[in-house]
């Protein structure tokens, strides 16, 4: 998931980002209406072990997954906000300037070796 370089509007950022539809539409069908909260992030990490397994949706968990962390993150950790790299890939930098790449984030999860969203949150949390 990369965009265009150099694009450093944190609102239009958080608007483009803020949008996770096969997510939505993936939590749907297990009877789960996602909220931008810890409460979500507990949810759908329950789900992705049987969605990782899915071909339709487990090719696309990482960005989708990684941006709806990120949500989560810069709607509920005081001064998070998204920000992109020189190559055009989206992350979210803390108030303490610390910068997190939730998608890879994410894939380390889904591959065995990360710790759960709710962890991950948790950690933001603290800076």
């Amino acid at each position: 998931m990369f965009g265009a370089p150099g694009f450093e509007d944190p609102a239009g950022l958080e608007d483009l980002l803020s949008r996770h539809d096969d997510l939505t539409i993936w939590a749907a069908r297990n009877n789960l209406h996602l909220t931008p909260d810890l409460e979500g992030l507990t949810a759908i990490d329950g789900l992705l072990n049987q969605w990782s397994g899915d071909p339709t949706i487990g090719h696309k968990l990482s960005n989708e997954v990684g941006v709806f962390l990120g949500t989560v993150i810069v709607k509920n950790v005081a001064g998070a906000r998204w920000t992109v790299w020189p190559n055009g890939h989206p992350v979210i930098r803390l108030a303490s300037g610390h910068e997190l790449d939730v998608t890879a984030l994410v894939t380390q999860r889904l591959n065995g070796n990360g710790q759960d969203l709710s962890h991950l949150f948790s950690q933001a949390a603290r800076g």
